[in-house]
C-alpha cells in the first residue's frame, strides 16, 4: 500500500516545543485524582509573596499545555474519524438518501490527520507525536487500545491478514484517474450480458477490486477497516441506485442486487471488538521541569465519516523542577475530566497537582459555562487564585487572598 506521509485523549505537556519521539508505550492504567491535601509540611507557609506566586505561574503553564496537547488530539482523531467516500464529485450519484450521504467527506486526501496516524505503525504501537507538532517539552507517544483490550501494531494486523484498498482511492476526486469510482467506471460496460447474473457482476466487478487490496501498515488503514462494512454499503447503495436512474433492465438490477457486494473493500469483517476505543499517552517531560505523565481518553467512532465520541479522561504522573525559593518541588498529577460540551471542550472535571512535602496544592476546575477556575492551597488553606478572562487560552492573572491584590501572572 501507497504509504502517506503527511501532515488523540490527551498527553500532558509541560514546556513550549516538542522534543524527540519517544516509541514507548504506555502502560500504567492512571487512577481517579484525589481532591484535597493531606498536609505534611514541617515548613511554616512561605513568607516570600513571589513563591507562591512562582509556583502557580508554572502550573498554570502546565495547564495551558495540557489544553493544547489535548486539543492537537483531539482534532487529529477526529479528522481521522471523518475521513470517509468523496462522493460529492461524482457526477452519476443521484442524490441517494443515507445515513452516510449526509456526513461530511473529505473531499481530497487526509487534512488535518496527524502524520503518525498516516505513516506505518512502529513495532510498539506507540506513535511519536512529529517535533514541533504539540506545544509541550516532552518525549509523548500515543498508542490506540481497541474495545478487546489490544493495542494496535503491526502485529495485530498482520495476525489479522488485514489487506483493504488504498484507501486514498476513496478520498480522491471521483473524477480523479486514480479514484474508486473512475476505477469502478472502468471495470463496468453496461452493455455486458454477463451482468445479467450475479456471477458476471461478480467476475467483472467485485473480484477485480478484491485484486487492489493490500496489506495494512497504519492507523489510518485500521479506522477504515474498521468503517469498511458502511464504505461497502454506500458504494453498492449509490452504484444500485445509478442502474436504477440509467434505466436497467430488472434482470440486471436483480443480478446486481443478488450480487457479492461485501468483502471487496477489505478481506476480513470487523468485529465489534476489533472497534478503536481508547487512547494511551506517554509523555515523558524534556526541559526544566522533568516527569512523566500517563494519560488515558476513552472514544468511540459510530461509523464511517461519523465525529467521535469522547468519553472520560483520566491521568497520572509525577513532574519536579528546582527553585531558588523553595528547593526542588515535586507534583503528584492527576486528571479527571468526565463532562464535555457538544465541541469536545471539558465542561466538569479536575486537574490537581499536589506537593504533599511542601504543603501546596494547585487545583484547576472546568466548570460548566467553559471557564475554569485556579486554586493555590498551602496546607490546606487557599492562598491564591487564577483567573482568565471568558474566551482566554491561558490564566492571566494571580490573586494574593491574604492581600485581595491581582497581578499578572510571569511567563513560567
Amino acid at each position: 500500500m501507497q504509504k502517506r506521509l503527511l501532515p488523540f485523549v490527551f498527553i500532558v505537556g509541560l514546556l513550549a516545543s516538542c522534543g524527540t519521539p519517544n516509541p514507548a508505550q504506555a502502560t500504567q492504567a492512571p487512577s481517579a485524582p484525589v481532591s484535597a491535601i493531606t498536609p505534611t509540611s514541617t515548613i511554616p507557609a512561605p513568607e516570600n509573596h513571589a513563591a507562591n506566586v512562582a509556583v502557580a505561574a508554572k502550573l498554570a503553564g502546565v495547564f495551558y499545555d495540557l489544553n493544547a496537547i489535548q486539543k492537537y488530539y483531539d482534532d487529529g482523531t477526529t479528522a481521522m474519524a471523518q475521513i470517509a467516500v468523496d462522493t460529492k464529485s461524482v457526477t452519476w450519484n443521484p442524490g441517494l438518501p443515507s445515513k452516510l450521504a449526509a456526513r461530511k467527506t473529505l473531499q481530497e486526501g487526509f487534512p488535518n490527520v496527524p502524520t503518525e496516524f498516516l505513516g506505518a505503525l512502529p513495532s510498539s504501537g506507540a506513535m511519536a507525536a512529529p517535533e514541533n507538532a504539540c506545544p509541550a517539552a516532552a518525549d509523548p507517544s500515543v498508542t490506540f487500545m481497541t474495545v478487546g483490550g489490544m493495542a494496535v501494531t503491526p502485529q495485530l494486523m498482520a495476525d489479522k491478514n488485514l489487506q483493504t484498498i488504498p484507501s486514498e482511492m476513496l478520498t480522491l476526486p471521483a473524477t480523479d484517474p486514480q479514484s474508486l469510482f473512475t476505477k469502478i467506471d472502468s471495470l463496468i460496460n453496461t452493455h455486458d450480458q454477463r451482468l445479467g447474473t450475479a456471477q458476471g457482476w461478480n467476475d467483472l466487478l467485485w473480484n477485480q477490486l478484491k485484486k487492489l487490496q493490500q496489506p495494512t501498515d497504519s492507523l489510518m488503514d485500521y479506522q477504515l477497516w474498521n468503517a469498511s462494512p458502511d464504505i461497502e454499503q454506500q458504494i453498492a447503495d449509490i452504484y444500485g441506485a445509478r442502474l436504477q436512474k440509467l434505466g436497467a433492465p430488472a434482470i440486471v438490477i436483480d443480478a446486481y442486487n443478488a450480487s457479492q457486494k461485501s468483502g471487496w473493500y477489505a478481506n476480513t469483517t470487523p468485529t465489534a471488538d476489533d472497534a478503536l476505543a481508547r487512547m494511551d499517552i506517554q509523555a515523558v517531560m524534556t526541559g526544566s521541569i522533568q516527569g512523566t505523565v500517563h494519560e488515558q481518553r476513552d472514544f468511540s467512532i459510530p461509523g464511517a465519516g461519523s465525529i467521535p465520541i469522547f468519553g472520560v479522561q483520566t491521568g497520572e504522573g509525577t513532574v519536579t523542577w528546582e527553585t531558588n525559593e523553595l528547593g526542588s518541588l515535586s507534583f503528584d498529577v492527576n486528571i479527571l475530566l468526565d463532562k464535555f460540551d457538544e465541541q469536545g471542550r471539558a465542561i466538569g472535571g479536575t486537574v490537581v497537582g499536589i506537593d504533599a512535602a511542601k504543603g501546596y496544592q494547585v487545583q484547576f476546575t472546568f466548570l460548566p459555562d467553559g471557564t475554569k477556575k485556579g486554586e493555590l492551597l498551602h496546607d490546606g488553606t487557599v492562598v491564591g487564585q487564577l483567573t482568565m478572562s471568558i474566551n482566554a487560552a491561558k490564566f492571566e492573572n494571580y490573586v494574593d487572598m491574604t492581600t485581595n491584590q491581582s497581578e499578572p501572572l510571569p511567563t513560567p
